[in-house]
């Protein structure tokens, strides 16, 4: 019986160092953008990697997969973009969010989200029509856990919006 490793233990300790060490990071705007930054650079960095070890694809599978993936990976970056303007917007304004600042970027952060889950849907449907279904989840699985470790990071350096507004 053929066993798989989900991700290599290495690359979660990485993982791990880096979010531990933005939890103990003072909660300034311009930490704030360092912890995203890192966050964001530490799992780019490994996740073609993760996805290669993981995905096991065979030579055929991999040439149609590969750009497909860069394709999404371009997609999901220039849309995570955006959130990451929105976190440094709300970093700037902390603690002091105006009612009105905060109805807006709540706003936009349901339409980022949408749009978000709009574009994995899609590309996910053009994967699914080069692997087969169990590849094709697999993958949605690793990209889901990559994407919650980036978030994780995010959240660590940004401080929770005050119950009530300060005077």
């Amino acid at each position: 019986m053929k066993t798989t490793r989900i991700i290599h233990p290495s690359k979660w300790l990485v993982i791990a160092g880096v979010l531990a060490a933005l939890a103990v990071c003072p909660t300034q705007a311009q930490t704030a953008v360092d912890g995203v930054e890192v966050a964001r650079a530490t799992i780019k960095a490994d996740r073609k990697t993760v996805i290669a070890e993981n995905m096991q694809l065979s030579e055929t599978e991999g040439k149609a997969f590969w750009p497909l993936y860069r394709e999404y990976r371009h997609d999901m970056e220039k849309a995570n973009d955006e959130l990451v303007k929105l976190v440094l917007e709300y970093a700037d304004l902390f603690p002091n969010v105006p009612e009105d600042r905060a109805k807006d970027m709540l706003k936009r952060y349901t339409k980022m989200e949408s749009q978000l889950v709009t574009l994995r849907v899609k590309h996910l449907k053009k994967i699914g029509t080069v692997l087969p279904a169990t590849k094709t989840l697999r993958f949605a699985q690793l990209e889901n856990r990559l994407d919650l470790a980036v978030r994780l990071g995010m959240a660590a350096s940004i401080p929770l919006v005050p119950p009530t507004p300060k005077p």
